[in-house]
């Protein structure tokens, strides 16, 4: 029980120490405005958005490689270096 009022308590300090800060910087709920600024009404002559014109660039696509087939050539053993001198298949 001791442990959930200090969460309690805790969570309250550190709510308030936001609330705190966050006044301090100017974002307090309810900002009140200087006492020298003028109130302005919004521009209602402004120019329109321009407009913006998306253009689609197509790109061809790259040739697929041609296919490459290696084969692979191994000497074969030459007659008399293995000690067979028979001509025949064994």
């Amino acid at each position: 029980m001791r442990n959930r009022l200090a969460l309690f308590a805790a969570s309250l300090a550190a709510s308030g120490v936001l609330a705190a800060g966050l006044v301090f910087v100017g974002l307090s709920p309810a900002p009140v405005p200087a006492a020298d600024a003028t109130i302005t009404a919004p521009v209602t002559n402004a120019p329109p958005a321009p407009i913006t014109q998306i253009d689609t660039i197509y790109v061809t696509p790259q040739a697929t490689p041609a296919e490459v087939v290696v084969t692979q050539v191994v000497p074969s053993k030459h007659h008399g270096d293995d000690g067979n001198e028979g001509g025949g298949d064994d």
